[in-house]
């Protein structure tokens, strides 16, 4: 065993950094040292907390000067009786668990003490710690894992303790002897808010305070069952009905907000009227609104019924599935197309022939020989539709066969024109039939332009072409 010498005192404090000078010191650490005693600590009469738990000590000494203290740990020590202890009439907590003391006497001098910790010793009976009686201003009792198994301490103990708020019983014997334990203990500590290993809430005051009167009445059990049950759900309607008056004061608090803020909007707008600033109103309630998944603002836009037509247009003309396998099988067999019909073609690609010229040719035979100057309106749709044509068939790839077939075809169908009909005037008679059925032709012609590196499409317009041609004669052997 260490002996509690000043020395020994001195090295502690310098060693957790406490002062030097006994009396300055207001903690002392002197737990786990293995001390017997309790000496030489009259220098030390400033001390507030004491820590000796962890030595061996037998008794309580030594402790005459320390008149200020607040809290004393003698827990796991070998203290068989509480004494010594007559100069702290300050304490406030003290801890002597894991002893051996057999009975709770020698305290009733401290008015102070709120927290008495005696678990793990050797209490058995109601006698053994009636002296808490004497303790009026004691809060907490931790008496856990004694020898008491004398049920009547719950009434004539515990329930006449005027400021019980905590109460640690577990591991005792009188826990199994105690019907109803917990209601019983709740019902006769009423000022108690925690009991071994959980809170007491005001709920499960109400319903045990329930339960409780029934029985003092002289009721039955089954009767204080349902009375209790009565109370749940009193509590229950209690709870929703605050939540429904939460809620409406909630509710109204926004309300009352939002007037707040119309109000000022309506003030800094200076002319803006008030329906003005209630459908701002209504639609900052609108963009309020927040998207569950990302946490963002929703945002409401109209949709005009323009936009509705189209989107609903373009959903029902869905495109069909391509397989590119017979993608490519149409795209080889109309690029061989396309090949035999420039090798058959009777045309002179490197005609030097300006397409100008060519459609002069044409409304010269058309008109017996008569001068262009005659009818200048026919020969400048010509000129207009001309340059159009020369302009889309050289915006693609393989311009010059293209081009030479169309005016080829071209040729073709004015010359079957120009023989069913003579005379100017017959002419001036059907151009604009035959002008519109040329210009559909034509645009025809620049639409498949566009895609017309796919060789396939040289195929369909040349023969768009030549259908139009068609209609022309047609449309003259019906006249």
């Amino acid at each position: 065993m260490t002996e509690m010498t000043k020395q020994a005192l001195r090295k502690l404090c310098k060693d957790h950094g406490l002062y030097t000078t006994p009396h300055i010191n207001d903690k002392l650490y002197l737990h786990y040292k293995g001390f017997n005693t309790i000496s030489n600590l009259e220098e030390y009469v400033g001390l507030r907390a004491l820590w000796l738990e962890g030595n061996g000590l037998r008794t309580i000494e030594g402790l005459e000067q320390q008149k200020e203290l607040r809290t004393l740990y003698l827990h796991e020590n070998i203290i068989e009786k509480i004494e010594g202890l007559e100069n702290q009439k300050e304490l406030d907590n003290i801890n002597l668990s894991k002893n051996f003391i057999k009975h709770i006497e020698n305290l009733s001098h401290m008015i102070k003490l709120t927290c008495l910790n005696l678990a793990h010793n050797h209490l058995t009976s109601k006698e053994s710690i009636m002296h808490v009686l004497e303790i009026p201003s004691l809060q907490t009792i931790d008496l856990q894992h004694n020898k008491i198994d004398d049920a009547s301490i719950v009434g004539d103990v515990f329930a006449l303790l005027p400021d019980l708020r905590v109460l640690y019983l577990m591991g005792n014997p009188v826990v199994r002897k105690i019907s109803n334990y917990r209601k019983t203990i709740v019902s006769k500590c009423k000022q108690l808010k925690y009991l071994d290993d959980r809170p007491v809430f005001d709920d499960e005051r109400r319903r045990v305070d329930a339960w409780a009167t029934v029985l003092d009445n002289g009721g039955s059990f089954e009767e204080a069952q349902e009375a209790e049950r009565n109370e749940i759900k009193l509590i229950r309607q209690e709870k929703d009905e605050a939540d429904l008056r939460n809620f409406k004061a909630f509710e109204q608090l926004m309300l009352e907000g939002r007037e707040i803020r119309r109000q000022k909007e309506l003030k800094a707008s200076g002319g803006r009227s008030v329906a003005e600033c209630d459908a701002d109103d209504q639609a900052g309630a609108e963009l309020d609104e927040i998207n569950p998944f990302s946490g963002e603002k929703i945002i409401h836009v109209p949709e005009s019924e323009e936009l509705r037509l189209a989107r609903e247009a373009r959903w029902n003309a869905a495109p069909a599935p391509v397989n590119s396998s017979i993608l490519k099988q149409q795209q080889e067999a109309a690029t061989a197309e396309v090949a035999s019909a420039v090798v058959s073609e009777d045309v002179d690609v490197m005609s030097g022939a300006s397409n100008m010229e060519l459609w002069k040719s044409i409304y010269r035979e058309a008109t017996n020989g008569q001068s262009i100057s005659d009818v200048p309106i026919v020969d400048q749709q010509l000129g207009v539709i001309e340059e159009k044509a020369t302009a889309d068939s050289h915006a693609v790839h393989g311009s010059t066969i293209t081009e030479n077939r169309h005016h080829h075809l071209c040729s073709a169908a004015a010359g079957d024109a120009a023989s069913s009909q003579s005379t100017v005037p017959q002419l001036s008679e059907k151009k604009s039939k035959f002008m519109s059925l040329l210009t559909e032709s034509i645009e025809e012609v620049s639409s498949v332009s566009t895609a017309v590196h796919h060789h396939h499409h040289i195929t369909a317009a040349t023969t768009s072409t030549a259908v139009a041609f068609s209609k022309v004669r047609d449309m003259e052997e019906l006249d």
